[in-house]
Order: structure tokens, then C-alpha cells, then sequence
């Protein structure tokens, strides 16, 4: 067991400055959101966990020159900014690989630019992203999961769970599902609103703004949501629980090349926030992802 009781104290930033809008502190501020609220630890005499060692490699990246005398960017701000060209573009990690190797070959020999997608991949995994595979019924009646995890048929229409194999023994790990789900989890992505004060105080925002008469400017002023308070008080005497919308639609990601395929990605909303900031995109948290062509 490791105890995070007090390590930003004997980080190198301050984190009353992560509050502090400005560039120079972004890229330590998206480490610091990325380990939690709870991130600290109280011995660093102790060696750390592969958490928290990984914890300390990304805020050392954060600080890393490029290359010495390189003070504009640093290795973690361009690992994010490669990435970030990568997903709007829709690169290829082959492409990523390639402009790695050209951007190596341009800039002076002793930087820590990664070399390809695998180095960058790996540095990220710090941030604390993590994706659970949950199988599900070719024909979208049932997920493999909770007290049904072990059933190998569908208990609705009795489709097997897994692809058939040539081999008579084959190791449950190794068998190949006919679909499956993506799931992110959310309770750290709402632990990280409480983390700073910037997104934890809008996190209250729905219980302290001031109400007009007759005005609906928020999802809070609605009478649904004056009904759903009188019927759980105990819940809703706490302006810091959570209150969430979920959505899902289908669509095609390659409608315009490629073969028809379609997915159903299922989006939660903190509503919690104010308006203007519970549906811009940042707070439009993707928590699954289901497999077409059937609504989960």
C-alpha cells in the first residue's frame, strides 16, 4: 500500500498555480488532473508504485526541454501536440512513425522527442486512461458482465459468445469474442472536476446561481428536477453529487470511404455545471462505445 496523503508538497509545482489559466502551467495542470484528486504520497523516501512512478514520469516530462536551451516547448507538450495532429487528421500510426523519424532528423541529436507511436503511447499511459472490454451478443440482447461474465451463450436468443476455433483446447483467454464493447470509466474523470478549484466550484453552480421566476436558463430551474429533489433530500442536500445526462445516437464513422459500418456511442453529461460549460465538448464525457449496426 502506498498513502498519497502528502506528496504535492514535494512536487515541483506549486498547485495553488495550476489554478492559473495560463499556458505555461497547462501541461502541468493536465498531469496533476490526470493523477486525481488523492494523488499524493506522504513518505518520498519510499520508493513509489508503478503508479505513482509513473505519476512522476510524466511531470518530468512536462519539465524536459526538447533539447538543452529549448525553452518554448517541452517533451510532454509536443508528445500532445503530435497526438492531437494524429486525431484530427486521422493519421495512420505508420504516418505518426514517419513524421517522428523526419522531426528527429531536423532538430539537434540530444532531444527526447520519442521515435515512434510506441515510445509516445507509452509515456501517455500516465495519464490515466483506461479502457475496459466488455463482450456483448452479436445481436446486441445481453452484455457479458456482473453476474452473467461466464456465460459462453446468450441467454436470450443462445448465440455462442465466442468465435469458433480449429484447435479442441484453447485457453479462455484466447478465444476471440464475436463483438465487444469499449467502456471508459467515468468515476475518475468526475473525481478530476473536484480536483481544482476553477471546475469545483462550478460543480456546486447548480444549487448556488440565483433564480429567476418564470426563467429556465438551466436544466436545475426545471420542475422535473425540483421533483427529483423533494423525492431523494438526501441526495440533494449535498450540492456536490452528481447529476448526470446520458445520451446515445447512432452514426457512421466511414460514411464516406470504406466499407458501411456503424457504432453507437453513449455520452454522460455532468449537469452539475452552468450552461455555458456543461455541453462544450471537454464536458461531454465518451463513456462507451457500442458496436452497430443494433442500438445498445
Amino acid at each position: 500500500m502506498h498513502n498519497w496523503d502528502h506528496t504535492m508538497n514535494n512536487l515541483p509545482v506549486d498547485m495553488s498555480e495550476l489554478d492559473d489559466p495560463g499556458p505555461t502551467m497547462s501541461y502541468h495542470r493536465m498531469v496533476h488532473e490526470a493523477a486525481g484528486p488523492t494523488f499524493v504520497p506522504d513518505d518520498m523516501e519510499e520508493l513509489p508504485n508503478p503508479d505513482a512512478q509513473r505519476f512522476y514520469d510524466m511531470i518530468d516530462s512536462a519539465n524536459q526541454e526538447v533539447w538543452p536551451g529549448c525553452e518554448t516547448h517541452s517533451k510532454l507538450s509536443v508528445v500532445a501536440r503530435l497526438l492531437h495532429i494524429m486525431a484530427e487528421h486521422h493519421l495512420s500510426e505508420r504516418c505518426f512513425d514517419d513524421i517522428c523519424q523526419y522531426v528527429n532528423e531536423m532538430i539537434p541529436p540530444d532531444n527526447v522527442i520519442p521515435k515512434n507511436f510506441y515510445e509516445t503511447k507509452k509515456l501517455m499511459r500516465g495519464m490515466n486512461m483506461p479502457v475496459e472490454k466488455i463482450h456483448s451478443c452479436v445481436n446486441a440482447c445481453m452484455i457479458y458482465w456482473g453476474e452473467d461474465s461466464e456465460l459462453v451463450n446468450c441467454k436470450f436468443c443462445n448465440h455462442p459468445r465466442y468465435k469458433p476455433t480449429i484447435q479442441r483446447s484453447v485457453s479462455k483467454k484466447n478465444l476471440v469474442p464475436f463483438k465487444q464493447m469499449y467502456y471508459f470509466p467515468l468515476t475518475p474523470r468526475l473525481q478530476r472536476m473536484y480536483a481544482f478549484k476553477a471546475t469545483a466550484s462550478h460543480m456546486r453552480w447548480h444549487t448556488e446561481h440565483e433564480v429567476e421566476e418564470g426563467v429556465m436558463r438551466h436544466c436545475s430551474d426545471a420542475p422535473a428536477w425540483k421533483h427529483f429533489d423533494k423525492m431523494h433530500p438526501s441526495f440533494s442536500e449535498e450540492s456536490r453529487n452528481v447529476r448526470l445526462g446520458l445520451s446515445t445516437d447512432g452514426f457512421q464513422p466511414f460514411e464516406q470511404t470504406g466499407k458501411q459500418y456503424s457504432s453507437w456511442p453513449i455520452i454522460v453529461t455532468p449537469y452539475n455545471l452552468p450552461p455555458w460549460m456543461c455541453m462544450k465538448d471537454p464536458n461531454l464525457f465518451l463513456s462507451v462505445i457500442v458496436p452497430g449496426p443494433k442500438n445498445p
